[in-house]
């Protein structure tokens, strides 16, 4: 997958681990990093619009075909609702606008959660027209007008909010980026921007007194549910269990800016009913990204490898994902991930969070030859790409996201939970509320600037059928989650992890609907359709 504007910059990262770090030569700013955090702080010229109520509580709505969580807002005066989708990988808050092609085109899908009619808001502005443009790296994109208008969620109202008004668009869901602000689109030289940073969501929130500090708590809830929450402001801590604990986030090496929500990953193991499988070596690190925009988790390719092999999961050049059965979904075993070294928080994902459907665009379900039903594995090889931890594992996790401390702390999610007692940062800059902080946190640095962007759903485009009868039966997983039904291929390629051939991967700033998984050129396999 490319970049529309942008195919010169590749992730590259490093493979040799020393017994406490992986070195990606990172050149820390102070001076950057000081700038950086001033800016953060400065204030909007406009008097507050809220008295300081501490929190913004938002429901998610779980749409659960694209694996996409979206949140109700309001834009002009009078207000015209809207959902979005929210992203933490990106950071601008755009539209659709209704005079853009796509939101008139039923063929096409139109624009299903809403679009923006700026002709009917009386508080409308432009700040800069033909200055939004964001680009992404399946091809699709987004240009317009930067404007300003009222902007409302959860119950509190941002005058004057800038956002992008998308006039040309492929995409036909609004975005709520809540990433750093210094990933916005406008400042994207590769993308021609020569724009200025301007406070984003988070940042807006804060200088228009509705949160005490740029941070949000997000809470998605199971893979069966139907809503989760985002918190601005705060934690809910009957929304986990255990203990709550921060780990450091990581600066890009160019500059000393925090541009993505960068974290070390220090260790994976199986659990099953016949034991437990270290899938990592001794004293691993590796630099992973938090990115609720990405549907599925993109794990370093030896990594992968082996939870395929627990899993008994299928590389599928066919129907371009990894593929399991779906009655894998009622196995009881679980991925056990580790953040921030010893001592760092420990998240369980239970192996039936990670089987998703599994469609052709024609509605059609991809079946194997001896008739059951194939889904799709939530977890793929990065194969190129960076470390991505998606929603596959932000459902089973509760996680702050804290910009102005440059944190995240994680806890074991209480799924379906009915009670709430909120705490609220105290203060601009106060430590994540009921947080520890972990022991050993210097793991990983990064070197890559940008946010990297991928995304897949379970959606596989095609109606071919393939006919070839597999020969295995399964992987022999030492664990005991051997599935049934599957062929033995394991390789990874970049067609499966991002739904597009292999090419040079560029960064792009924002990542969000769903890329339908190829289905191309099948011309035999181990799957047949309904």
């Amino acid at each position: 997958m490319a970049s529309l504007a942008s195919l010169a910059t590749s992730l590259l990262l490093a493979s040799s681990v020393s017994a406490n770090t992986i070195s990606f030569n990172i050149a820390r700013n102070a001076g950057a990093e000081s700038a950086q955090l001033e800016r953060r702080q400065l204030s909007l010229s406009t008097a507050p619009l809220l008295k300081r109520a501490g929190t913004v509580n938002a429901q998610l709505t779980n749409a659960e075909v694209e694996g996409l969580y979206f949140a109700n807002v309001s834009v002009g005066t009078p207000g015209q609702n809207l959902a979005l989708q929210i992203d933490t990988g990106s950071s601008d808050v755009w539209v659709p606008a209704s005079t853009a092609s796509l939101c008139s085109n039923a063929k096409e899908g139109g624009c299903p959660n809403g679009a923006f009619t700026s002709g009917k808001s009386k508080t409308f502005d432009i700040v800069e027209q033909n200055g939004f443009n964001i680009s992404y790296v399946d091809g699709t994109g987004s240009t317009g007008d930067y404007f300003q208008d009222t902007f409302s969620i959860g119950g509190a109202s941002l005058n004057n909010f800038q956002m992008g008004l998308a006039t040309d668009t492929t995409i036909g869901t609004g975005i709520m980026g809540i990433g750093y602000n210094t990933s916005e689109a406008n400042l994207d030289t590769t993308d021609g921007g020569n724009g200025t940073e301007y406070p984003n969501l988070p940042l807006a929130m804060v200088n228009a007194g509705a949160i005490n500090s740029a941070a949000y708590s997000l809470w998605l809830n199971d893979l069966q549910a139907t809503s989760g929450s985002i918190l601005f402001g705060g934690v809910d801590t009957d929304k986990y269990t255990g203990d709550l604990i921060s780990v450091k986030v990581y600066p890009d090496s160019q500059g000393g800016q925090t541009t993505s929500f960068t974290v070390a990953f220090t260790s994976l193991s199986a659990t099953s009913s016949s034991g437990t499988d270290q899938l990592t070596p001794a004293n691993y690190a590796e630099a992973a990204i938090l990115d609720s925009g990405t549907t599925i988790t993109l794990l370093p390719d030896d990594v992968a490898t082996a939870v395929f092999e627990e899993l008994g999961a299928t590389v599928s050049q066919e129907l371009g994902a990894v593929v399991v059965p779906c009655s894998l979904a009622e196995n009881t075993g679980y991925l056990t991930y580790g953040f921030g070294g010893t001592g760092g928080p420990q998240i369980k994902v239970q192996v039936s969070q990670l089987v998703l459907p599994l469609t052709l665009t024609n509605g059609r379900t991809p079946t194997y030859t001896n008739g059951e039903t194939a889904c799709q594995l939530g977890v793929q090889a990065a194969d190129g790409l960076p470390v991505l931890f998606g929603d596959t594992f932000l459902r089973s996790a509760y996680v702050v996201y804290d910009l102005e401390n440059n944190r995240i702390a994680l806890a074991q999610t209480d799924f379906n939970s009915t009670s709430s007692n909120v705490v609220s940062f105290a203060s601009l800059g106060a430590p994540i509320p009921s947080a520890t902080t972990a022991a050993n946190e210097d793991q990983v640095t990064q070197t890559a600037t940008g946010i990297p962007k991928v995304e897949t759903s379970g959606t596989a485009t095609g109606s071919a059928a393939a006919t070839y009868n597999p020969t295995a039966t399964g992987f022999s997983a030492a664990s005991g989650f051997a599935a049934t039904s599957t062929s033995t291929s394991t390789s990874s390629s970049k067609k499966s992890a991002a739904g597009s051939g292999p090419e040079p991967f560029a960064w792009s700033r924002v990542v969000v609907a769903g890329v339908s998984l190829a289905l191309a050129g099948v011309g035999g396999g181990v799957f047949a359709l309904l």
